[in-house]
């Protein structure tokens, strides 16, 4: 019998062994599993609002250029979903934000003919009260997959990129500007103001505001092969914007594990007290050393903001990304995205977790 054999039917390898599965287990029952989304979508953003997460867009097949009008409720309380206004245009990768009752929505993407997945400058704003979208002023850049979050009278806009379809100049993906700049957005002059940009690039992001201050997760600095050729660089660490100050401050903490395409990324409502969730996403295979193939990963962690570190909570039960959700009365809600390696594994079900029991 090898030496290895032979510690892997030691006792202590077979205890530790037994430990792994039994903490697995606890991951898993921490998740809760409810009704299914009525039209899966991925790449659709999230925000919390009157005890209902509000999934809006999103691509709903396999073609990831094009996006929806979708707009899906869940009712976590009632495990119950519902239909609202339609989006007046199509729209993925966009950037929600909730201020005073109702959703604002910047940017994303849509389906330029001719030229695939383009970024946009359209904004909107929905309100409940009325069931009703309305156009407010447009971006002063055209803007998808990076934030949005409120901070007392304001609204941030910042990071994501300028997406232009395939590009002729061989850029992959046709990303062909990166952003820093960051924009002041007042709601009740319907303006914008440019402050202070950001110290870096980052895209797929979740974020959201704490005391005042917005603090930001990216999952990737830059968009496949705008800096580092034919691959993603992966983020880590945080980002805090503090606007008394305008003022961008860089968060040395590592993270959990460096990853891709969360499930609370395009969110609006991932903060709660104190703590910015990140679940699930994409990482890299790290047996294979020309970085070309990723895996779903189950892991969930949060950004402990009062103390500065990243913390892993309970995994989710299996491999999952591309989603979206959000946090509402104390339940993490994520919906949509996929499971297991393949983009043909929708996720249909809900899964919730209690954030006020995982201390």
């Amino acid at each position: 019998m090898s030496k290895i054999l032979r510690q892997r039917n030691s006792l202590p390898f077979r205890l530790a062994l037994l430990g792994l599965m039994l903490a697995a287990a606890v991951f898993a029952e921490d998740w809760t599993v409810r009704s299914n989304i009525p039209i899966h979508v991925y790449g659709h953003a999230g925000a919390a609002l009157n005890g209902k997460i509000h999934l809006l867009g999103g691509c709903p097949t396999a073609n990831y250029e094009i996006s929806s009008t979708l707009h899906q409720v869940y009712d976590p309380i009632r495990d119950k979903w519902e239909t609202k206004a339609e989006l007046p245009l199509p729209s993925a990768w966009g950037m929600p934000a909730v201020w005073k009752g109702k959703i604002y929505l910047f940017g994303g993407s849509y389906n330029k003919p001719g030229q695939g997945v383009t970024s946009s400058d359209a904004a909107w704003v929905y309100d409940p009260a009325m069931d009703k979208w309305s156009g407010i002023r447009k971006l002063p850049e055209v803007r998808m997959n990076g934030l949005a979050a409120a901070a007392g009278d304001y609204i941030y806009v910042s990071l994501g990129y300028n997406r232009q379809g395939p590009s002729p100049a061989g850029v992959q993906e046709g990303v062909v500007e990166q952003y820093r700049s960051t924009y002041r957005y007042d709601p009740a002059k319907d303006t914008y103001t440019r402050v202070a940009d950001a110290p870096e690039n980052g895209c797929y992001i979740a974020s959201g505001a704490h005391k005042g201050k917005i603090y930001v997760v990216p999952g990737g600095y830059d968009e496949y092969g705008f800096q580092a050729k034919y691959t993603h660089t992966w983020a880590d660490g945080a980002l805090m914007y503090d606007p008394a100050r305008n003022r961008w401050t860089q968060i040395k903490a590592p993270r959990v594990k460096k990853r891709l395409f969360f499930m609370t990324q395009c969110s609006a409502s991932v903060v709660e007290g104190g703590k910015l969730w990140v679940v699930g996403g994409v990482t890299e295979n790290p047996e294979r050393t020309d970085r070309t193939e990723y895996f779903r990963t189950e892991i969930t962690e949060y950004f402990d903001i009062e103390k500065g570190v990243f913390v892993r909570g309970p995994d989710i039960p299996f491999g999952r990304c591309c989603g979206g959700g959000g946090i509402v009365n104390g339940v993490l809600v994520i919906a949509g995205g996929f499971v297991g390696i393949s983009t043909s594994n929708p996720a249909l079900p809900t899964w919730i977790l209690e954030t006020a029991r995982w201390k």
